[in-house]
């Protein structure tokens, strides 16, 4: 079991990069590697909201699987995609700084801040 949502330390996410997650939580997400989330917790992921990760089960986030993001959307998470990120808003992945995500493809996370949508889309 892994702390979580605790403080607000942003935490190591893939390669060294720094986002911020559920605060304290440590999670192995690099180079496509399935990793165990939350253990059945809730995991706040986008305003709040927050989002089941299988019960702590073993969870794809590459080649095209779907996974919950946001409001219940179910989204794909590899190269290319357009993440609906909050509110069925779709964004692109790479705007701002980005870091690696799922075999080379990236996410908006400027350094690390949480960025709202209508920030990114005003930066398309």
């Amino acid at each position: 079991m892994v702390p979580r949502c605790h403080g607000t330390t942003a935490v190591p996410w893939c390669v060294g990069a720094i986002v911020p997650r559920c605060p304290g939580a440590m999670v192995s997400r690099c180079n496509g590697a399935m990793a165990p989330r939350c253990l059945g917790a809730m995991v706040p992921w986008c305003h709040g909201v927050a989002v089941p990760f299988f019960l702590g089960a073993m969870e794809p986030w590459c080649h095209g699987a779907l996974v919950p993001w946001c409001h219940g959307a179910m989204v794909p998470s590899c190269p290319g995609a357009m993440v609906p990120v909050c509110h069925g808003a779709m964004v692109p992945r790479c705007l701002c700084a980005t870091v690696p995500w799922c075999h080379g493809a990236c996410v908006p996370r400027c350094h690390g801040a949480t960025v709202p949508v209508t920030l990114l889309l005003s930066l398309v």
